[in-house]
């Protein structure tokens, strides 16, 4: 069986703590045939340095510069620079396992498909020993007759049929994204929108079984990032744009109705992911009132599109759903008083803590 080269592409930005982990990974990696290009997004501290040390001694790694734009910007230079047959995505503070590649590449190749998907670790480090904070692992069999958009639409549920929405943990043939001028929209919150207009397009997507992929979480080391950050009302905007973005694709390509409450259900948990309500109300610490009236005008603003859909979904986020209604309905008297059933509902009510599974 023939090799094609897949082009691995990874977005820099500021990451010289990490990343001679993840550089180690993809030359270790037992697939024959990578092209490592790392995109280094303006970074102001010794990551270049390492990058370029690191191509001194691999032949296969490239290194493209250019002022800081954001990973989503990173990423499309990546998919234009890129050279191989199939892509893939890895973060640079990431890492995959020696054998992702060869065993992607096997399902690609046997199966003729466009998009392979393999399972993930949400990783932390304790004394240089990762710690697993959740693992996600696909069931093949569950994805032979599924609809790829449905599984798409059906993240934040227990369902087998459920495929993770991150760009990372797949490989596309790149003739997929080049056909369809899939790329990625805007600087954060950029993965949901890429993958639902790829999965649309594809012919054909499997999924393998295993955690090949790690996902290194930094937010309990005090270090921001797009998804664990507090709470700031441009990267929340950035969210409900982002959904806005896949509504208005599938109602472009005439399949609105169809999959319509399950965008809406799917739209609903993130809304208390990272539309701000978790950030805020969460873990019970003070708010000011800056933060709630920003999260408070957002809720508003979008609300034509909050809607009651919540079968299916982890029970962490579907008993939030109609919270979000009622504060939402008593925002329109006060935004303070919406703030407070908020912030009662979630230290008297709520019974249940944060979890990385739910």
């Amino acid at each position: 069986m023939s090799s094609p080269l897949v082009t691995v592409i990874i977005p820099v930005y500021n990451l010289a703590p990490y990343l001679g982990n993840t550089i180690a990974s993809l030359v270790g990696q037992t697939y024959p045939n990578t092209e490592l290009l790392f995109i280094d997004d303006g970074s102001t501290d010794q990551s270049l340095n390492l990058l370029e040390a690191a191509a001194e001694k691999h032949a296969n790694i490239r290194i493209i510069q250019q002022k800081n734009a954001g990973q989503g910007v990173a990423r499309n230079k990546g998919i234009e620079k890129a050279t191989g047959e199939y892509i893939t995505f890895v973060d640079g503070d990431d890492w995959i396992e020696p054998e992702t590649l060869e065993r992607a590449m096997d399902a690609a190749l046997k199966e003729n498909a466009e998009i392979v998907c393999f399972g993930y670790r949400i990783v932390k480090k304790r004394d240089e020993k990762p710690e697993v904070l959740y693992q996600f692992e696909y069931d093949p069999s569950a994805f032979i007759n599924a609809d790829p958009i449905s599984c798409f639409l059906a993240e934040n549920t227990p369902g087998k049929e459920v495929l993770n929405t991150a760009t990372w943990g797949k490989v596309y043939k790149r003739s997929l994204l080049e056909a369809h001028n899939i790329r990625f929209r805007q600087r954060v919150f950029e993965d949901s929108p890429f993958m639902l207009e790829a999965v649309f397009h594809t012919k054909k997507l499997v999924c393998i079984s295993g955690c090949l992929y790690n996902y290194f979480l930094r937010s309990n080391e005090g270090e921001a990032s797009t998804m664990s950050s507090g709470f700031r009302e441009d990267k929340a905007a950035l969210f409900y744009q982002a959904d806005q973005q896949m509504k208005s694709f599938l109602i472009s390509k005439g399949v609105w109705a169809k999959y319509k409450n399950d965008f809406m259900r799917y739209h609903n948990a993130r809304v208390i992911i990272y539309g701000g309500y978790f950030e805020l109300y969460r873990n019970g610490g003070a708010v000011s009132k800056e933060a709630y009236r920003a999260f408070i005008k957002l809720l508003q603003k979008n609300s034509r599109d909050l809607g009651w859909e919540k079968a299916s979904l982890y029970d962490t986020y579907g008993k939030r759903i109609p919270v979000l209604h009622v504060g939402l309905f008593l925002s329109r008297i006060s935004p303070w008083l919406a703030h407070r059933y908020f912030s009662t509902y979630e230290k008297k009510w709520a019974f249940d803590k944060p979890s990385s599974a739910n």
